[in-house]
């Protein structure tokens, strides 16, 4: 499966962006564009966007493998610098997917939604994956790698067989031809709005905003915490990157992502 090589210039030509720069980096392969970008000397990583047309090492949530053939998707990552503590590590974690909702839609009209913690989905089958990495420096900054990938122009087959009904990509929702310049600007667009603005944001405005796109809010649940299957009700999202879930057994219970796996989600 080949496809033409991302042109940068043509992403940069739709981009406007204040934070995020209009330089973007491609590379034909490398191990992960997260480690990549936090293997950047200081002074060249906030703003900066780095592109794989294949990763190596890609990696999702929990040490699970992204699985991406060469040109198929979008494997990004964003680079950012918090030095005077503007960034609520927390409140990121939310405001990343909702604006790759928002992205996704400007460019295809496609509604997605959000799978907490960091997936989206569309119609229940996923279509991106998102994995946020910080380091502190000795210096008290923190250093963030905003990686996503989404899936563009694979088609069923292309899928491994185990996650065939599961997954999904652009060009098989669309309507529409999918053009991966076009969808990444569009991504970076939304995504730099709102990180121009991160003093301003709240749990209330950040949380409110997340839970109009979260997929199952108010449905049927299944997760898995240290081995053992829960079941309940998914009512709420707490802004210290947790679900509330009121649980068969009795009882309201928050779950942490750092420990938990959603199974299901249902209406």
């Amino acid at each position: 499966m080949e496809h033409g090589r991302l042109n940068p210039e043509k992403v940069a030509d739709a981009l406007t962006t204040t934070r995020i720069r209009r330089t973007i980096t491609v590379l034909d392969e490398v191990d992960s564009t997260n480690r990549h970008v936090l293997d950047m000397p200081a002074g060249e990583l906030d703003g900066a966007v780095v592109v794989a047309e294949k990763q190596s090492q890609g990696r999702g949530r929990r040490g699970n493998h992204w699985q991406c053939p060469a040109g198929a998707g979008l494997l990004c990552t964003v680079g950012l610098v918090d030095a005077v503590g503007a960034i609520d590590a927390n409140l990121l974690s939310l405001v990343v997917p909702i604006a790759l909702c928002e992205g996704v839609f400007n460019e295809t009209g496609l509604r997605c939604e959000i799978k907490w913690p960091n997936d989206l989905v569309f119609r229940g089958r996923k279509l991106s994956g998102i994995l946020i990495e910080a380091q502190t420096t000795g210096t008290g900054n923190i250093r963030y790698a905003v990686g996503f990938g989404i899936n563009c122009l694979q088609h069923r087959g292309h899928f491994e067989e185990s996650i065939r009904d599961r997954a999904t990509s652009l060009d098989l929702e669309s309507e529409s031809p999918i053009n991966r310049e076009a969808i990444l600007a569009s991504v970076l667009n939304a995504l730099d709005k709102r990180l121009t603005h991160s003093e301003s944001w709240t749990p209330e405005q950040v949380c409110g905003e997340w839970r109009t796109l979260a997929a199952g809010l108010g449905g049927r649940c299944e997760v898995q915490e240290n081995g053992q299957r829960i079941s309940g009700n998914l009512i709420d999202i707490d802004p210290t990157a947790a679900i509330i879930m009121q649980l068969d057994e009795g009882g309201r219970r928050l779950f942490s992502a750092a420990s938990t796996t959603v199974l299901s989600l249902s209406m």
